[in-house]
């Protein structure tokens, strides 16, 4: 009886290195030859090295503590800059504030952080982090640090501070919306 389910040709383990040169292959094949594989590079890999390091960080670091990456980011950010309203954060962390809602939720039933009226404004809430927060952000921060240290390893010196420049001009810059043809 045939089978409506497309066969797996290709088995084996292809590399980091062939699957950039066959989504290359792909990106060509579907501009009709008009795709800039610099650019094209350049962000397949930078999103493929994000999420590497994302899951690997909260394997080594963040599950331990039974946390995710955005409550890490969450608690470092109270730390670093301080009680903020929901929606700063949410900016900040560049998620949406339902996203950030859930995650102050989960967060305020650890005793991690609270949220206490605003005294200018009443309808909004000030995020403030714990003592038990600050400890626990403590903890993972030096398990952070290695895991950094590790990943850091890749690169010279004046590699990681050339990266650490694009990445943050890539950072400040603003590609106009995509707008979705009417």
């Amino acid at each position: 009886m045939p089978s409506n389910q497309p066969k797996v040709l290709n088995t084996r383990r292809i590399t980091p290195g062939e699957y950039e040169e066959l989504a290359k292959s792909a990106a060509l094949e579907m501009s009709d030859g008009q795709a800039d594989l610099v650019l094209t590079s350049l962000i397949f890999n930078l999103m493929r090295t994000s999420n590497r390091i994302v899951r690997d960080f909260e394997v080594a670091v963040y599950n331990t503590a039974e946390l995710s990456w955005a409550a890490y980011q969450l608690l470092y950010t109270l730390k670093s800059v301080g009680p903020m309203h929901p929606k700063s954060l949410a900016r900040i962390a560049g998620v949406s504030t339902a996203s950030m809602s859930s995650l102050l939720n989960t967060m305020t039933k650890k005793n991690l952080v609270t949220r206490t009226p605003d005294p200018d404004d009443g309808r909004r809430q000030i995020v403030t982090l714990t003592e038990e927060g600050e400890s626990i952000l403590q903890v993972m921060y030096q398990e952070n640090r290695d895991r950094e240290e590790a990943w850091g390893e890749a690169l010279t010196r004046d590699e990681a501070e050339q990266m650490v420049t694009l990445l943050q001009k890539m950072l400040l810059h603003r590609p106009r919306p995509h707008r979705i043809p009417e």
